[in-house]
């Protein structure tokens, strides 16, 4: 989900395990050439965007080694959806940061970042609503789940790298 730590835990547990690291939304800010994903959202609509995410995936995934935070609703769009799944089929592991709505709630209300609000609704209705229906999708892919709730970001990266590398070949 977003909020759940997919672009702070990422790049530090990259650089412990001497890994590249990815951050999808920035791969599609650069196939859509938008600087910022609200704005390419307002500009573009969530269908390009989803779109310009399946082919960063196709890129993302081509590069063997790398972490790759995956955008929060990529698993909603059939073909990013089944992109992971042939991923994870080719040895990749999916990881399932799991943060719970309070957690999340809090977060994204201290910092929105850029994160484009989905509906019309407030924002703690919408991630209820979102994270109802990701939640069975993201455990139907997940290899691992790291529970991030109540972790510092050390602690929270630390068990991250634990999962990844137990995955390790």
């Amino acid at each position: 989900m977003r909020g759940s730590g997919k672009s702070t835990l990422g790049p530090i547990v990259a650089k412990r395990l001497g890994r590249p690291f990815i951050d999808l939304d920035d791969m599609v800010l650069a196939v859509t050439g938008c600087a910022t994903v609200t704005t390419a959202f307002e500009t573009l609509g969530e269908r390009a965007w989803r779109n310009a995410e399946a082919t960063a995936l196709e890129q993302a995934f081509a590069r063997t080694g790398t972490i790759v935070a995956i955008g929060a609703g990529a698993p909603e769009h059939p073909p990013s959806l089944d992109r992971i799944r042939l991923a994870r089929a080719d040895g990749w592991r999916i990881i399932f940061l799991d943060a719970s709505l309070e957690v999340i709630v809090a977060r994204l209300t201290n910092c929105l970042g850029d994160r484009p609000m989905l509906t019309a609704m407030p924002l703690g209705d919408e991630l209820a609503a979102l994270v109802a229906r990701r939640r069975p999708i993201y455990e139907s892919l997940a290899d691992s789940v790291v529970e991030v709730s109540g972790s510092s970001v050390d602690a929270a990266a630390w068990a991250l790298e634990r999962v990844l590398s137990a995955d390790t070949p």
